[in-house]
């Protein structure tokens, strides 16, 4: 019989992460039911893994009493978790190591096909990239590590096998799991209508692997940019990075997409604010400089974030300095020039009644490794949601008062207990928040890759479990990595702190290369 109540692990004040002393399916499977069928009030996401629950809060959680007895009485013996869908795989096994897979295990190619398309499949859970099920029923002969250094790209369909368990990869993605073959089953379709069609696996479902010659199709393309009927800009280069970004896909975490959403959420609230718009409207996210738009009418933007270097040529010849935290008035022929931040990272610009983008699962927000959402290139046109907003400059010039912002880069970090925090010994949390972490060159909107001393810790055995943006977690190398609003929802790694979410736009617009330092919030 498997433990009735779950141990309540507090992550800051805002979300429980639930879970059992050993393996179980049953209790994961039916308390997702419970939250699927009858949810409890303010819980804004929760999200599965293989022997725990994150149930996240809209504001602070309730106390571990109250939770408990939402949960009500518990089940003598977990109900079976299974539920009875077989869903049937299609492989053709040309991967890149079925031959060395094959060679580890001492099994000839046949025999190795043979055995893993025999295996009867369970999905555990969805987490890493959407739709991607982790599948337990490998048999033992085929368990083999993960590769030493994971691919930097691998391709949608690619089934392939990691320690105990098989997975398809759902999303072109970065990953080192063993390639065994492909299959043209697409398992992930964020354009479906239908939810079973969006999401092909399903926590409990029986999956087979059945033997085929058949091809996989070429890679699905993800959202399109659409010129809009009326074009307000022309994007004459995209600079290191332009995307677009809203507050994200809410809702979403248990089947394995990330939240998203902008990076410096004050920042891009102010960027709306400054237009009339509302909060979460899409805005254009910039990094690294280099970006150059063309105005094809009156208008006004706001540019907030990151001091970003940008000034207006117009077609008279003159040029004016864009100031930081405020709007801009252009015409025809202007060009707006970003030539990059001189202090911070990210900068944000806003556009009458937002962005107008297209929307994939709720949200304009553009998640590469996903597939998610889509940004104008070079050539293409875009424009706001306005129709009838005052463009022109009988708009009044509006701007922040920074003396009103808190710290916008580097300093101080409040940093709260996470799951894994008491595995830290005296030494590892002395190396943890008395010394000064460089965000590293390698830092995206996946993880931030922090730099210094090595965090220390004795190696344990760690089941995967769900990760909120904010975490640090600790790798063997010792060297954090903090998820960020695009990284995975399920990770192994130890969770030894999480950072404050009113801190948070502070580590990013510290800027590559530039140092913060991190100090206990909450601990013992």
């Amino acid at each position: 019989m498997e433990p009735r109540l779950p141990t309540c692990v507090a992550w800051g004040d805002g979300a429980w992460l639930l879970r059992w002393d050993k393996d179980a399916a049953g209790a994961v499977g039916w308390l997702a039911r419970r939250l699927q069928e009858d949810p409890a009030e303010g819980i804004e996401e929760w999200a599965p893994a293989f022997s725990s629950v994150l149930l996240r809060f809209k504001g602070r959680a309730p106390g571990e009493a109250s939770l408990l007895e939402w949960m009500g009485r518990l089940p003598e013996a977990w109900p079976k978790w299974e539920t009875g869908r077989v869903v049937d795989v299609p492989v053709r096994y040309d991967g890149p190591d079925l031959e060395e897979v094959a060679r580890r295990t001492g099994h000839g190619v046949e025999e190795l096909v043979r055995r893993h398309s025999g295996g009867d499949y369970r999905v555990r859970c969805l987490g890493f990239s959407p739709g991607f099920g982790y599948l337990e029923g490998l048999d033992p002969g085929l368990h083999v590590p993960r590769r030493d250094t994971p691919r930097e790209r691998v391709r949608v369909g690619s089934v392939a096998i990691g320690g105990e368990h098989a997975g398809v990869y759902t999303v072109p993605s970065p990953g080192g799991w063993n390639l065994l073959g492909t299959t043209s089953r697409r398992l992930f379709d964020p354009g479906a209508a239908r939810l079973e069609e969006r999401f092909v696996l399903g926590t409990g479902d029986r999956v087979r692997f059945v033997p085929t010659q058949e091809r996989g199709e070429e890679e699905p393309g993800g959202a399109r940019w659409a010129a809009p009927a009326v074009p307000w800009l022309r994007v004459r280069a995209t600079g290191a990075m332009l995307g677009v970004q809203d507050d994200g896909r809410a809702g979403w975490l248990r089947f394995g997409v990330p939240v998203g959403g902008s990076l410096d959420r004050v920042a891009a609230h102010w960027a709306n604010r400054l237009l009339g718009n509302e909060d979460g409207a899409p805005v254009l996210e910039l990094a690294g400089g280099g970006q150059v738009m063309e105005s094809l009418m009156h208008l006004t933007v706001s540019v907030t974030g990151a001091d970003a270097h940008a000034w207006v040529q117009s077609p008279d010849g003159s040029s004016r300095t864009v100031r930081a935290w405020s709007t801009t008035s252009l015409g025809p022929g202007d060009v707006l020039t970003f030539r990059g931040p001189r202090h911070g990272t990210w900068t944000y610009m806003g556009l009458a009644g937002g962005v107008d983008a297209p929307v994939v699962m709720g949200s304009a927000s553009v998640n590469r490794r996903a597939g998610l959402g889509a940004a104008p290139c070079a050539g293409e046109t875009l424009a706001g949601r306005s129709r009838d907003a005052l463009l022109g400059g009988g708009m009044a010039s509006r701007w922040v008062d920074s003396s009103r912002l808190p710290s916008r880069a580097g300093g101080s970090l409040r940093v709260w207990p996470a799951p894994q925090s008491a595995w830290l010994d005296a030494a590892g949390r002395r190396a943890l928040f008395r010394q000064p972490w460089r965000v590293s060159l390698r830092s995206d909107r996946v993880g931030f890759r922090m730099e210094g001393e090595p965090v220390r810790m004795e190696p344990r055995r760690l089941e995967s479990e769900p990760v909120m943006p904010g975490t640090i977690q600790l790798p063997p190398d010792g060297q954090p990595i903090v998820t960020m609003p695009d990284g995975p929802t399920v990770g192994g790694y130890p969770k030894v702190g999480w950072i404050d979410p009113r801190d948070m736009a502070r580590l990013v617009q510290a800027g590559w290369g530039r140092q913060v330092e991190w100090v206990p919030a909450g601990w013992d």
